[in-house]
């Protein structure tokens, strides 16, 4: 499907990122990718395991968090303004198979981003989540000259925080997310990245993406 890709790459120009790692690759979805992500977002247990649950900040389980997962990512097919918030998703592919989900956000200041991503849970345990957020960073820091990178997990989701501290973050403080859950608010910059960071990550698609987001 990446002849579709192209083809939206020439008008909305986050289309166009691509970040490769030894057969994993990060690109903005194409519907199709949507719905085989919608697939296990509505399968019950199909990204966390029971009791984990409350770890999500968005319902998933049945086909009305599908529903809300598809509305929310066409939702972010905005063009991305200079000097203005701005939002890349991504499906996450391991040879050619959709695995999961990942976005790169704006952060509160111009030079910081934020990450988010979850994966199938059939997908855990294979170290494809370090992956992941290493590759969106080389994106952030190696390709876009972003100076930090923020993430947040819940308090008790140690397999979230362990992937986090594992490529560089530092805790930063805690508070609670709208819904109440206790977080901890993780911090990496350039420096720490680089001591992380993976050999031989492609990254394409960045200077047009650029041009977009630059005052």
């Amino acid at each position: 499907m990446d002849y579709v890709r192209d083809d939206l790459a020439a008008l909305y120009p986050w289309f166009g990122l691509r970040v490769a790692h030894a057969g994993l690759v990060l690109a903005p979805p194409t519907d199709v990718e949507l719905l085989e992500i919608a697939a296990f977002v509505a399968e019950p247990a199909g990204v966390l395991a029971p009791g984990e649950e409350h770890f999500l900040t968005r319902p998933m389980g049945d086909d009305a968090a599908a529903r809300v997962f598809l509305e929310h990512s066409w939702s972010l097919r905005r063009f991305p303004t200079a000097g203005g918030a701005w939002r890349v998703p991504f499906a996450v592919l391991d040879g050619g198979r959709v695995v999961g989900h990942a976005t790169l956000d704006a952060g509160e200041r111009p030079d910081e981003v934020e990450t988010t991503s979850f994966l199938a849970r059939a997908e855990h345990g294979r170290g494809l989540g370090r992956r992941v957020r290493l590759m969106l960073l080389d994106l952030a820091f190696g390709s876009l000259g972003m100076t930090r990178a923020v993430t947040s997990a819940a308090d008790d989701n140690r397999a979230s925080l362990r992937v986090s501290q594992r490529c560089g973050y530092r805790e930063t403080d805690r508070r609670r997310h709208t819904d109440g859950t206790p977080e901890v608010h993780l911090a990496v910059t350039p420096g720490a990245w680089r001591r992380k960071r993976l050999d031989g990550v492609v990254v394409e698609g960045a200077e047009p993406f650029l041009a977009a987001i630059r005052p």
